[in-house]
């Protein structure tokens, strides 16, 4: 089987679906071994120094983008470049997410109190209103709260 091996280093994070790419090499070749189309491990004809700042390829014919997990020397001249599926940029790329919209409930380092999930306490916006009252008072003073919403106080 003749297949195209495009060599990149990824410029972005790995949990970035539209990454940036700087393309290094597009090799040419005969797949002659048995390999997973989810974890490729595949051998090419270039030297180590050419390959070592390599972090990402992508396989047209297995319409696959992969993160590559080990570049091993197997001698002068043969290299083998082992990799993982990237599923965020390959879905993006192919088309599977672009209709797609979710909703991030939960992020690291910032939260959304208008959901209630259970884990944060939901901020309400609370209405306040301050009212008068007719004849005031001559020696004490009372703060009287009331909870609950329009609703509930009108039913």
């Amino acid at each position: 089987m003749s297949f195209n091996i495009r060599l990149m280093v990824n410029n972005s994070a790995s949990n970035v679906a539209d990454k940036d790419f700087t393309t290094l090499d597009t090799l040419t070749g005969v797949l002659r071994n048995e390999t997973s189309v989810t974890n490729p491990s595949i051998r090419i004809e270039a030297d180590v120094n050419d390959v070592a700042e390599c972090n990402y390829f992508y396989i047209p014919q297995f319409h696959r983008y992969y993160f590559v997990t080990d570049i091993r020397s197997i001698r002068n001249g043969l290299v083998e470049i082992s990799g993982h599926t990237d599923v965020l940029t390959t879905a993006l790329k192919l088309g599977s997410l672009t209709d797609c919209m979710g909703i991030t409930k939960r992020q690291e380092q910032e939260w959304n109190l208008d959901i209630n999930d259970g884990f944060f306490k939901v901020y309400q916006n609370p209405i306040v209103t301050t009212e008068l009252f007719p004849q005031g008072f001559n020696t004490f003073s009372y703060v009287l709260a009331v909870a609950g919403s329009e609703q509930s106080a009108s039913t």
